[in-house]
């Protein structure tokens, strides 16, 4: 038995409330919006991990799914890296970059590829 829903969403407001008081305090939006990020990151982590079954069954981490996992790991590196060497783009903003772009493609192609049940 995961978290609920309600919980989750408890976790989601303390993470907002928590970026608000970053900004008021230190009166700088851009880590009152990292600050969000990563809270949320870690919710929807925690998240995925109580409810363990369903998210690796949806993920596709069987012994297949790890050689993919590790492909798509290795695909925002590669990018990041372009980025960083070629573009001159700073590290972390590189990588997060690269998170969101070869991420988007990875789960545009897993969902309009046929389901084989």
């Amino acid at each position: 038995m995961g978290l609920s829903y309600t919980t989750v969403q408890r976790l989601f407001v303390g993470s907002f409330i928590a970026s608000a008081i970053t900004w008021f305090t230190q009166d700088n939006y851009t880590d009152a919006a990292l600050v969000l990020i990563a809270l949320s990151a870690l919710i929807g982590i925690a998240w995925g991990l109580s409810e363990r079954e369903m998210t690796f069954e949806h993920l596709g981490m069987n012994q297949a799914g790890v050689l993919t996992i590790l492909a798509f790991f290795a695909s925002i590196a590669l990018f990041a890296e372009v980025g960083i060497r070629v573009w001159g783009f700073p590290t972390t903003g590189s990588y997060v970059l690269s998170l969101f772009f070869v991420g988007s493609f990875w789960w545009t192609s897993a969902l309009i590829q046929p389901k084989n049940n």
